[in-house]
């Protein structure tokens, strides 16, 4: 799609102007692994140059002088620290995880919300980081060997057919998207057609999801991308077809658009994360619970 016309459909959306500007212009942040270090300590010992978040306590800006890769620092290495943009480390956040919780990572691979997901349960109870191929699930086990996540198991399924009812307190579907507010390439390659295409498969995996979710759990929905048929439209599909299903608040303040009300009052329970709010990727994010 050529970019006058993809501005003329983002516009539809949000102020295409600042969004690209912003998307083209994304601060890099990482993560600290609290499972290896407190935050404290980290400050005490890292070189980064780097300015911790006001949304998130273990989230850090790195400083624009710091002109060299992160993952070839000693810091990565050593498992102290995941390169994560903004926007995606607050998923985890909203999902809430407990230390007590069994938890599923629909699409886990490479790690880096599951990753956060285990740190915010303090390596305790369990996390299922679950993927639809061997090579993702490998690149997966880098990220717990790397680190040191202990609290795991990993399989391999198909996300639309997990066929695992009601097993879980808190469920993560980060779902296969166009990837909109990720990636310039993405931008380059994308047709509507080919959000109403993966749209069938998130759909499925929405169920898929929901099913595998207890009775009084919770499930965030969260994808990198605008198109309304890949986040409203999958949401609405679901609670249309399940009565158990609800929209849940968010409870976590941030700057964002609220969710599309073409799809009813309640849609605007769920967060639009564009670049200019956070300067970093755009997200989607949906909290769902499940009715006893």
């Amino acid at each position: 799609m050529e970019l006058n016309e993809f501005k003329e459909w983002l516009a539809s959306y949000t102020d295409a102007d600042r969004c690209l500007e912003a998307f083209y212009n994304q601060k890099e942040f990482f993560r600290v692994n609290t499972i290896k270090t407190p935050v404290e300590k980290f400050l005490e010992i890292t070189k980064l140059k780097c300015d911790q978040s006001k949304y998130c306590t273990e989230a850090f800006e790195l400083k624009e002088e710091e002109n060299y890769a992160i993952g070839k620092t000693w810091e990565y290495f050593l498992g102290y620290i995941y390169p994560q943009s903004l926007s995606s480390i607050l998923v985890s956040l909203v999902l809430g995880p407990k230390s007590d919780n069994i938890i599923l990572d629909v699409a886990a691979a490479p790690g880096s919300k599951f990753s956060h997901i285990a740190a915010l349960m303090q390596n305790n109870r369990l996390l299922v980081g679950n993927d639809l191929k061997k090579e993702k699930i490998s690149a997966l086990y880098s990220t717990i060997n790397r680190l040191n996540i202990l609290n795991c198991i990993t399989t391999i399924r198909d996300g639309s057919r997990l066929n695992w009812r009601e097993r879980f307190d808190k469920v993560l579907l980060d779902a296969p998207c166009t990837a909109l507010g990720s990636g310039e390439g993405a931008l380059n390659r994308w047709t509507l057609d080919h959000s109403k295409k993966i749209s069938t498969l998130q759909k499925r995996m929405l169920f898929s999801a929901f099913d595998a979710l207890k009775p009084g759990g919770e499930l965030i929905y969260s994808t990198c991308t605008y198109a309304k048929e890949e986040n409203e439209e999958v949401v609405s599909n679901l609670l249309q077809n399940v009565q158990s299903a609800k929209l849940l608040d968010i409870k976590l303040d941030i700057p964002h658009d609220s969710g599309l009300s073409e799809y009813g009052n309640e849609f605007r329970k769920c967060y639009r994360i564009y670049p200019q709010h956070l300067q970093s990727e755009g997200f989607f994010i949906a909290k769902i619970g499940k009715g006893d």
